[in-house]
């Protein structure tokens, strides 16, 4: 499965989205789904760790990894690579 794939299935998981909602890369998070907030960040962060069996430090968390599906997906792969 790719970072991407990865990605979408944690986005529709927290957001609790169903397929007919389309996540492009370019699909904003931040300010494009009402319920995407801090505890959507916090339940990413610990999806991220869970499902890739790495950590993830405070200081590599910035609103700019949460911007857009791809920004977060760049991350994930980033992380998958640490794996």
């Amino acid at each position: 499965m790719t970072a991407l794939e990865i990605t979408r299935k944690m986005i529709r998981s927290c957001l609790q989205l169903d397929e007919s909602v389309s996540l492009s890369e370019d699909t904003y998070l931040m300010g494009g789904f009402p319920e995407f907030n801090s505890l959507t960040i916090t339940t990413l962060i610990v999806e991220i760790e869970d499902n890739l069996g790495c950590e993830v430090a405070d200081d590599e968390i910035s609103g700019e990894i949460f911007e857009t599906v791809g920004s977060l997906a760049e991350f994930v792969e980033h992380k998958m690579k640490e794996a």
